[in-house]
């Protein structure tokens, strides 16, 4: 039998591209609270008109976007817009009309609460254990980041011998180039073997190992994260910080 998703099951199951459509969208509603033509979506992705209309189509069917015809002056079909649902907004961490928080603003938050007074050893063998299992790239990037927040709470003076943190949160560098940077200190300080001897003794062999697949599926997650989602996290992680 046919399974049936709810409109917040179906979100999470659209490709990377699909999320991208709808974030552009999203921002262009917010802007005017009016519904969107295809042809601006088209404009901002740098896609064909017929793509954009293709891909947020499909978005409709998922029942993710509500779909207007606004009557044009003159012969001809009527122009086609959307407007996305409240869960897209909700998701995507607008506000929009309603008043939901920040998705990715509170899983980090309340992540960081619920590991920042475990030892680092423990919370980096469980979140190492978890992303072994990711698929996600959102997802990859959050606990990976996440994981690098409870590192600098722990051996931040370590990590200020090398870098300021504070100063890199600062400066101007692309926000792709930034949360690889912040990944490349923690992944360096653990395969630093004398450096991990001393602070990180008892993290077992198989969870150091972990260590360089979860860098590979970090450097290849972060082009698949849309660009406002890594602007979200360096926020949060700043806020934290």
């Amino acid at each position: 039998m046919e399974r049936f998703y709810s409109r917040k099951e179906m979100f999470t199951k659209i490709t990377h591209r699909q999320r991208e459509f709808l974030e552009v969208l999203s921002n262009l509603y917010k802007e005017t609270n009016e519904p969107v033509s295809y042809k601006d979506v088209a404009a901002k992705l740098n896609v064909t008109k017929w793509t954009a209309y293709d891909i947020l189509q499909t978005l409709a069917k998922k029942g993710l976007l509500g779909v207007k015809y606004n009557l044009t002056p003159g012969p001809g079909r009527s122009e086609i817009k959307f407007i996305p649902k409240k869960v897209v907004l909700k998701r995507l961490g607008m506000k929009g009309d309603t008043n939901e928080p920040l998705l990715i603003h509170d899983w980090m938050k309340e992540r960081f609460k619920q590991y920042e007074n475990e030892s680092i050893v423990k919370s980096a063998t469980i979140i190492a254990r978890k992303l072994e299992r990711e698929k996600n790239p959102l997802s990859t990037v959050l606990h990976v980041v996440l994981l690098f927040a409870l590192f600098a709470k722990e051996f931040r003076p370590d990590i200020e011998k090398i870098v300021s943190i504070e100063e890199l949160l600062k400066c101007k560098m692309h926000h792709t180039v930034l949360l690889s940077f912040f990944g490349e200190i923690m992944f360096a300080f653990v395969k630093e073997e004398r450096w991990a001897a001393r602070n990180l003794s008892s993290l077992s062999r198989i969870t150091v190992e972990k260590f360089n697949v979860i860098e590979e599926k970090f450097v290849e997650s972060i082009p698949l994260t849309t660009a406002n989602e890594q602007k979200k996290v360096l926020a949060v992680l700043k806020e934290i910080l």
